[in-house]
């Protein structure tokens, strides 16, 4: 053993280095394993050369291409990001692990997902190595299996922010257990949804938490709520539906971003589609505030064959307008939390809102960057020239992301039982067909 390490280490650095980018990093683990020299060759060395090649023959997204490394002096640390990802993979496929080390890997996930490159402006669309990669773990282990996520409230939140980010695309087969499940899923995140007590001043009256961060429990239950719609529409505008899957959530993959003005980062500007739903407003009561025995706010009460829940679509034109425009004391639109990142100033929009019958309002908001790197998006929807709806959304996965804006809408004064509902907002292009009728 000693005489054939010698003999390996007779050859230059670079030229083993060169060979180990071959194999794969749980083999150079224990390569590294074998002798002091090969220790030293792996984790010693003056420069991460090594940790770089391995992590793009993974493959993985090349980190630096993303906006938080690009016009930065930032450096990536390779040996690190390899290392984490790797473990968190072991661990998706071994659900006997901690907790803790559970929770290390869904934020391991999220974080790939959001390293994956930015959709590129002039080449053709290729798909992201570091999404291929986050869907086969997602498919194939259990790691979002109900029964194994774990029942903390931070894991809840990482769970269902992927689960966001997915919008039920693994929901591919068509039988009675599928039925059954999506069924179950919907009763849930129905009494989620249109439970008023989700919508406070301390929350923002949006899918947020008392302290501002998102709520991605009540997003994944919005998300469930529009996408158990659409399925209800029977082939009804098939053409117009948000994109979904972890590939729709990548930076700048929404319509048009490569032509967008280079003060618009967001891409507000262009046309758009929305979903609203919204139940009968004595249902919505009923369910929050009767005293009949079910109680209040019973999941059977969705159970019931005379329930009625609408889906509406509408569409929107949007431009942005200049900061210097906006009156001092218009404070609805402006963002309530931003990041006031000079990268990601704060933007202001305008623009119109036609719904069914030719039902027109306009539409002002703002976008901001949070704290925690998610887009959020506020507006409101005025007719002659009463403000009578808000709604709070967020995007789905990064900047300009192809999956768009879900959110919630509810009245503008937010009056003690003012309706609420969900909604999802995205990009389409400017030659989108137009769909204005009624299918319920």
């Amino acid at each position: 053993m000693a005489s054939s390490t010698a003999t390996v280490f007779r050859i230059p650095d670079e030229i083993t280095e060169y060979a180990l980018t071959f194999l794969h990093p749980l083999d150079i683990a224990n390569f590294s394993q074998t002798c002091h020299l090969a220790y030293a060759l792996v984790y010693g060395a003056p420069d991460q050369y090594l940790w770089r090649q391995l992590f793009l023959a993974h493959p993985f997204d090349d980190p630096r291409n993303t906006l938080d490394y690009q016009n930065t002096s930032i450096s990536y640390n390779w040996r690190a990001g390899l290392q984490q990802r790797v473990q968190a993979e072991l661990i998706a496929f071994n659900i006997a692990h901690r907790l803790d080390e559970q929770h290390l890997a869904l934020e391991t996930l999220i974080s790939v997902i959001g390293d994956a490159s930015p959709v590129p402006s002039t080449l053709e669309h290729k798909e992201s190595d570091s999404i291929k990669w986050v869907t086969r773990i997602l498919l194939d282990s259990k790691i979002l299996d109900a029964h194994v996520a774990v029942p903390g409230p931070t894991d809840n939140q990482l769970v269902s922010r992927i689960r966001t980010y997915l919008a039920l695309s693994f929901e591919r087969a068509s039988n009675d257990e599928t039925t059954a499940r999506l069924g179950a899923l919907r009763t849930r995140s129905r009494c989620l949804v249109y439970d008023l007590r989700n919508y406070r001043r301390d929350n923002d009256y949006g899918p947020f938490l008392c302290g501002g961060q998102i709520n991605w429990v009540q997003a994944e239950a919005i998300v469930n709520v529009i996408q158990t719609n659409l399925i209800d529409l029977h082939g009804v505008w098939m053409d117009t539906r948000p994109p979904v899957g972890l590939e729709a959530t990548r930076t700048y993959s929404v319509t048009g971003a490569a032509n967008r003005l280079s003060a618009d980062w967001a891409c507000v500007e262009g046309t758009w589609r929305r979903y609203v739903c919204f139940m009968d407003y004595r249902d919505l009561f009923a369910f929050n505030y009767s005293s009949n025995s079910r109680g209040t706010r019973d999941p059977s009460f969705f159970d019931d064959p005379n329930f009625q829940e609408a889906t509406r679509l509408i569409e929107l034109k949007l431009h942005l307008v200049p900061v210097t425009s906006i009156p001092h004391n218009h404070v609805f639109i402006s963002p309530r939390k931003s990041s006031r990142s000079p990268r990601f100033p704060d933007l202001y929009f305008s623009g119109t809102s036609n719904g069914i019958n030719g039902n027109e309002a306009t539409v002002k908001g703002s976008v901001s960057m949070g704290s925690d790197g998610v887009v959020r998006w506020r507006f409101a929807s005025i007719y002659d020239g009463y403000t009578q709806w808000s709604s709070e959304g967020i995007q789905v996965g990064s900047v300009g992301s192809a999956a768009g804006i879900i959110g919630a809408w509810t009245g503008a004064t937010h009056d003690h039982g003012d309706p609420v509902g969900p909604f999802w907002l995205w990009k389409v292009p400017d030659h989108h067909p137009s769909h204005m009728s009624d299918p319920n």
